[in-house]
């Protein structure tokens, strides 16, 4: 059982790197293991337009599907407000910003222990 939530952590924390990597914005980790039966972990993130929304979705379903990580349900991939990845432990949310404001996915789960991901950018010594 352990491995079964340190793998479903890593997932979330793999996934959240490549929306940072791609420019999404305000990225969160929420663990919602004890508090839904829905997923163990919520990938939260916006997009700064509709062209980039459908690109980090698109993108990040094509990576899952490479890397033979497990099935993918995906809606709103030709959205222009929300996508949604569900891999049954992991959920991830991309939304644009006013369509965060308003589900606000982040209040109504306000009780789960939350990160915030920021990619840790570090410049290399050229000496």
């Amino acid at each position: 059982m352990t491995e079964e939530i340190t793998k479903g952590r890593e997932l979330a924390t793999a996934l959240a790197e490549t929306l940072a990597e791609r420019m999404g914005d305000d990225i969160r980790i929420l663990d919602l293991r004890g508090l839904s039966d829905i997923a163990d972990w919520f990938v939260i993130a916006s997009a700064q337009s509709p062209r980039h929304l459908r690109t980090l979705g698109r993108d990040l379903f094509e990576e899952i599907r490479t890397a033979h990580i497990g099935k993918c349900h995906a809606e709103g991939l030709d959205s222009e407000s929300w996508v949604i990845l569900d891999l049954f432990d992991v959920v991830v949310h991309i939304f644009l910003p006013e369509k965060r404001d308003y589900y606000a996915l982040d209040d109504y789960w306000a009780d789960a222990p939350t990160e915030i991901f920021e990619l840790d950018v570090r410049e290399e010594d050229d000496a």
